[in-house]
């Protein structure tokens, strides 16, 4: 079978790997507190170019549920995203089940369309509802696609004009960054926390949330163990992303993803969905075609019509171009 179904379906690049092998038998201090955390801290700040604070954590949905609930301080408090966000899709409920209410605002596709922010935000009047706190985005989005810079200070313009925090999924902001060819200190000059996604991009686990807004570094240590994140052998985390942030190693995996992505684009134009530049591509097929392909090609079905589905295929930072080719083969002649 060829596996496109995600982009987490192996251990980890070897680089990555060999990384850890190095530091085997090296031995650190726990939770976060030796010399590999506080050298990745420093190197996201020569990165950014902010005096940023990094925690390395296990996954998405607690990096975002750890991040909102700093974020959302009590439980009156509520987030402004999407409909397709992935708080609201595929976290089975973690942040309504943390106490806190997702607001949705218009869209644009998978993206926040600014023009309703301050309208959606204006419909909670008073205490009889809760309040909006924070604005919630995913770049790249759940549809693939990229916010343009101007767009992201756009939305951390009106953040601020209505005191809201703004937070930003990073599970694939490295193919976000990729693709754009901005940066991670453009990344955080937008927004007052994110986070860089590894699981999906060559590491054995983990997201490296950076919190940019000094009002939201207070006592986050605390939040990170009430909420189950601090890793008690947080340095192994942190050996995995020295590595991958140095000499801009997640930006050329990310191409790779991105460039068998472009390929399956060109070649599956006639059933293409949901343009966009990242590594996650969404096609419509008939039911019949559906079902043959899936005795030889792996995907997510992604959304069910009448006679006809939206698949989507995701690339990898390892996935082979004879691969990507068999799979455009069979799609074309099943």
């Amino acid at each position: 079978m060829i596996n496109l179904k995600n982009d987490y379906n192996t251990i980890g690049s070897k680089e990555i790997l060999d990384e850890l092998i190095k530091y085997s038998n090296d031995k650190f201090v726990g939770y976060g507190e030796d010399t590999k955390t506080k050298e990745l801290n420093s190197l996201v700040r020569s990165l950014t170019e902010k005096e940023v604070d990094t925690y390395v954590l296990s996954g998405g949905t607690i990096t975002n549920i750890i991040g909102l609930s700093q974020i959302l301080k009590n439980p009156y408090e509520a987030v402004i995203t999407v409909e397709t966000s992935h708080i609201n899709v595929h976290e089975t409920g973690a942040i309504e089940s943390s106490g806190h209410k997702i607001i949705f605002t218009k869209a644009i596709g998978g993206k926040i369309d600014p023009n309703g922010i301050e309208a959606t935000y204006n419909k909670f009047t008073d205490n009889h509802m809760v309040m909006p706190k924070a604005l919630y985005l995913s770049n790249a989005t759940e549809l693939g696609e990229v916010y343009t810079l101007d767009e992201l200070k756009e939305l951390y313009r009106i953040a601020k004009k209505l005191n809201l925090y703004l937070f930003i999924d990073g599970a694939r902001l490295p193919q976000a960054l990729a693709s754009s060819k901005y940066t991670l200190k453009d990344i955080a000059s937008v927004c007052d926390m994110f986070y860089v996604g590894g699981t999906k991009l060559g590491l054995p686990y983990g997201e490296l949330l950076v919190i940019v807004n000094d009002e939201l570094k207070v006592n986050f240590k605390y939040i990170l163990k009430n909420k189950l994140g601090l890793l008690s052998k947080g340095f192994v985390g942190a050996i995995m992303f020295n590595r991958f942030l140095r000499d801009d190693y997640y930006l050329t995996l990310a191409s790779h993803s991105i460039e068998m992505a472009n390929l399956l684009r060109e070649e599956l134009k006639e059933y293409l969905v949901y343009p966009n530049t990242t590594n996650q591509v969404f096609i419509k097929l008939d039911n019949n075609k559906v079902n043959n392909i899936s005795k030889y090609i792996e995907f997510e079905v992604w959304e069910l019509l009448n006679d006809s589905a939206i698949i989507r295929l995701v690339t990898a930072y390892n996935t082979k171009k004879e691969d990507v080719l068999d799979a455009i083969k069979i799609i074309k002649e099943s």
